[in-house]
């Protein structure tokens, strides 16, 4: 039976769902452990996601171009970005800006990442802040703000998006020199 097949049985068949449920459910969880680890979340993500195929189905021109599996993953994947972006985004006051690295990542990269190597950061960025000119502020709006290159180069007083794509990557080159001296 191909997964077209299943897809209609599906859309004709609603004790067929807990058969479909069953079967992809072990390998998107997996799939998702790599980006996420939260359980409960996962098991919620992964109903919605069945969910989302169910109701899917049932559209007259509905059709899978690939496998049940892999149309499962990309929605638990679209929504667990969703759900990262979403907490990396959230309000903060950039007046009460720390330069503390930690503050950059959630809970669980924080851990992943060598304590030591953090300390390296914190102290570059803070010797950038110290120095005066512009890395700090690019580095900082660009990845605690999340402005875009656009809006950084108006906020600078930049001629355009590529000089503050390319200051940019200047400032991070020399973070990246002072954390590995």
């Amino acid at each position: 039976m191909t997964d077209q097949d299943k897809v209609y049985k599906l859309a004709n068949d609603e004790r067929y769902f807990a058969q479909v449920y069953k079967d992809h459910k072990d390998y998107a969880l997996r799939f998702m452990r790599r980006m996420y680890n939260d359980d409960e979340l996962l098991q919620d993500i992964y109903q919605d996601a069945t969910i989302v195929l169910y109701e899917n189905s049932k559209k007259p021109n509905f059709q899978i171009t690939h496998s049940i599996q892999t149309y499962l993953n990309s929605i638990c994947r679209n929504r667990l970005l969703t759900l990262r972006r979403n907490k990396v985004n959230k309000l903060v006051n950039a007046d009460d800006f720390d330069p503390t690295i930690s503050d950059w990542f959630d809970d669980e990269e924080y851990n992943e990442v060598k304590e030591e190597r953090l300390t390296a950061i914190e102290n570059a960025l803070l010797k950038l802040k110290e120095a005066g000119g512009q890395c700090y502020q690019i580095l900082k709006m660009q990845y605690y703000e999340r402005f875009s290159m656009g809006k950084i180069a108006q906020l600078l007083g930049m001629k355009n998006e590529d000089s503050a794509k390319s200051q940019a990557s200047k400032c991070r080159s020399k973070l990246k020199k002072s954390v590995l001296i």
